[in-house]
């Protein structure tokens, strides 16, 4: 099971719909998959959930869909040059323990011209710190909100091409 992690708290983002995007393409391949939008954490797990803290409902999420997937997507949009401190949050409430050599695959989204390159960046010096598998084939998306007919799907023929090499890569 994969897990795609919508990397922002934010209702209604475009890494949520970039999400929804990415499971119809690995559903086309067969490969079984679950979205975890950062925005169904609960409200205080910085404070209820990390640093010795006990949160049952925090931990439910972690050993799901973290713990006992086989691989993950991380989609993270660009926050200030980097990636969203709700994600590093989350990444921080992990156990290393049930990482080690997890296959990752990275994709950034920005409005702007880099699509989170420096953000994936930062993330994946994380990632291999924790003894992740960080694929080399990382996605910068820029102007995002170009990406999307109003129904919300994905149009660009290109980006959908490049989502399909890295899900290769992922496998």
């Amino acid at each position: 099971m994969i897990t795609i992690i919508a990397g922002t708290n934010r209702k209604n983002s475009a890494s949520l719909k970039l999400s929804n995007a990415y499971s119809l393409l690995l559903n086309e391949q067969g490969i079984s998959n679950q979205i975890l939008d950062l925005g169904d954490l609960p409200s205080d797990f910085i404070f209820s959930a990390l640093y010795g803290h006990q949160n049952d409902q925090f931990n439910a999420i972690v050993n799901d869909k973290i713990v006992k997937a086989t691989g993950l997507v991380i989609i993270s949009p660009e926050y200030n040059g980097s990636y969203p401190g709700v994600l590093k949050a989350f990444i921080d409430g992990w156990d290393r323990k049930f990482l080690f050599n997890k296959r990752v695959a990275l994709v950034g989204v920005a409005s702007g011209r880099q699509g989170n390159a420096r953000g994936m960046d930062h993330l994946t010096n994380v990632l291999n710190y924790l003894e992740m598998n960080v694929i080399p084939f990382k996605l910068p998306i820029s102007k995002v909100h170009e990406e999307f007919n109003e129904e919300g799907q994905l149009t660009n023929e290109e980006t959908v091409k490049a989502l399909q090499k890295q899900i290769d890569g992922l496998k």
